[in-house]
């Protein structure tokens, strides 16, 4: 039975794939790219204040920074140590609050507040914290602010944080990776080894081989997008319209993927390829970061129509509803994919009978 066949050249793939470096690299990939992106890039990109504050007599100031959000405050035990914390730039602001300060500035007497600043902090974030600590001050002395100081960002896309802004990206990168990778490089790798040469002197057909590698990048694509979705908290809101589009989008990959190892003879002409060809899989991403060019261009692209309902649906709010025409598009350009890879295997049967 022809199924029968395929579920067990899967189950054969799966005891084999996980000796694979690739293979195993996918399975840790959204693993990897998360940490990336949750711990470098939102330290790198994505920085808020560091106030630290050594305070002798529990200031109001402290208890209100404390409860304050969009800050990170670190509490010194000595001024020494708040002096080696700004040296090091582990804040961006430093406070030496000394015993009795609240009392003697509602008394008007002008104490003396020191602030240490790091030289290697971001100049916003010193001007965010010293307005935040001013404004403090001002509401314990009870005088009006001469100013009022409101932070406003241009546009919705702006307060969008940077963390978020790439989780997009980073589901595409698994979802073009395992896509792509998943069924081409098994497919390649048996033609190294010689396990497709022998398995097409079985009963085993070409078609039911290359359904079962499908099959399998199909899942293994699909489970770890929505893993990655899941480590970074992105699941919750249109869990079905991102299932679609996740789903459109691997048949599109795993087509290419197909197309690729049907066409390559060894790994080094398939990474050829890959590099090769990278453009017209990445390509659309590029409008997005240069919203200036013309963005019809962008359509061009097969990978766009699964790419513009993904950033949609996870930046913008999009409903399934808003996107089904894209992703529509995106599965007849998937199902064009797989029948090109039909005369692919042909050619390729006939190559290994040589």
């Amino acid at each position: 039975m022809r199924i029968r066949r395929v579920m067990s050249l899967i189950s054969g793939d799966l005891r084999l794939g996980f000796r694979s470096p690739v293979i195993l690299w996918i399975l840790i990939m959204p693993f990897a790219i998360t940490f990336l992106l949750q711990v470098v890039f939102v330290a790198l990109f994505d920085p808020v204040p560091r106030i630290c504050i050594h305070d002798s007599g529990e200031s109001s100031i402290t208890m209100a920074l404390e409860s304050t959000e969009g800050i990170r405050l670190y509490r010194a035990e000595s001024p020494e140590e708040l002096k080696e914390f700004i040296k090091n730039n582990n804040a961006d602001l430093g406070l030496l609050i000394d015993n009795g300060f609240d009392e003697a500035v509602r008394d008007g007497l002008k104490p003396e507040l020191e602030f240490y600043f790091s030289g290697e902090s971001l100049v916003s974030n010193r001007i965010v914290s010293s307005l935040l600590v001013l404004d403090l001050l001002r509401e314990m002395e009870e005088s009006e602010t001469p100013v009022e100081v409101v932070l406003r960002t241009g546009n919705r896309d702006e307060a969008i944080p940077v963390s978020r802004k790439l989780i997009p990206a980073v589901v595409l990168f698994v979802l073009i990776v395992a896509g792509i990778f998943v069924p081409a490089f098994m497919l390649v790798e048996e033609k190294e080894h010689g396990t497709l040469r022998a398995l097409l002197v079985t009963p085993v057909r070409v078609s039911d081989i290359l359904l079962s590698k499908a099959l399998l990048g199909f899942t293994m694509t699909l489970a770890m997008c929505f893993i990655t979705l899941a480590l970074n908290g992105a699941l919750s809101g249109r869990p079905l319209a991102l299932l679609a589009t996740i789903a459109a989008g691997t048949v599109v990959c795993n087509g290419i993927g197909l197309i690729y190892g049907t066409v390559a003879g060894n790994a080094k002409t398939l990474y050829t390829l890959v590099k090769s060809l990278n453009i017209l899989l990445v390509g659309p991403i590029l409008f997005y970061l240069f919203p200036g060019w013309p963005q019809w261009i962008a359509r061009i692209f097969p990978t766009y129509w699964f790419i513009d309902p993904l950033y949609s649906i996870t930046l913008k709010g999009a409903e399934f509803s808003d996107v089904r025409f894209k992703l529509a598009v995106a599965l007849v350009i998937g199902i064009l994919l797989f029948l090109a890879v039909v005369p692919l295997s042909r050619r390729m049967k006939r190559k290994l009978a040589e």
